[in-house]
């Protein structure tokens, strides 16, 4: 008796066939899930930034930046950069600055330095020598209720803008806005800043605003 292989050859190859097909399925799932269980979620948070360009304090006045808190979940700064873009009027000059991790900067009549930007909470920072309160520190949680600020209060020690005796420098805001005179009508109020909040582990933006200045 003959036996007749042609009709098994064909379930055979349709078989094995499935079974690599199903392999290679099983093997892009799981990359896949490896890909998406390592992929950072940014925070969600409702933040406001206000800006001033001659904000007044006790007999004196300096240009100012103020970011609140309002909502959502607590923010590390150490995991935020922050990024304004301004373009000086009358000019081509567009202002970019940057800020992500500790950034300090020197202010006059103190031996010690300041932060460019700095939660301002007397209550859970107790001590004035102390970075932990720094933007970009471990320690300067960014909570609901919190705000940072630039070290605008203590300007009264510092030097006059030059073409305004009267606007006390603010070392902080020269930082954030590089190439800007702020005594020469270069940051008056009604000007525009598009400010942007990065959450830097997951590459999202947080917030993304064109912020009017006072």
């Amino acid at each position: 008796m003959e036996l007749r292989e042609s009709g098994v050859s064909p379930v055979v190859g349709v078989m094995l066939m499935l079974a690599v097909t199903i392999m290679i399925a099983a093997i892009v799932s799981a990359t896949a899930g490896n890909f998406s269980n390592t992929e950072k979620k940014a925070p969600s948070a409702i933040l406001d930034v206000s800006i001033y360009a001659h904000k007044q304090y006790d007999g004196f006045s300096t240009p100012a930046m103020i970011i609140r808190h309002v909502s959502g979940n607590v923010l590390q700064t150490k995991d935020l950069q922050i990024v304004t873009y301004y373009t000086v009027p009358g000019t081509s000059t567009i202002s970019r600055g940057s800020l992500m991790g500790e950034r300090s900067v020197d202010m006059k009549g103190s031996s010690v330095p300041s932060g460019v930007l700095f939660i301002k909470d007397d209550s859970r920072f107790t001590d004035p020598d102390s970075q932990a309160n720094w933007f970009g520190n471990a320690s300067a949680t960014f909570k609901p209720g919190d705000i940072l600020v630039t070290p605008a209060q203590s300007c009264n020690g510092e030097d006059a803008y030059t073409g305004n005796p009267e606007l006390k420098e603010n070392p902080g805001m020269d930082q954030l806005f590089p190439n800007v005179n702020f005594g020469k009508d270069e940051f008056s109020p009604g000007g525009v800043v598009s400010v942007k909040i990065i959450h830097t582990p997951s590459g999202q933006i947080i917030f993304d605003k064109d912020v009017v200045i006072s």
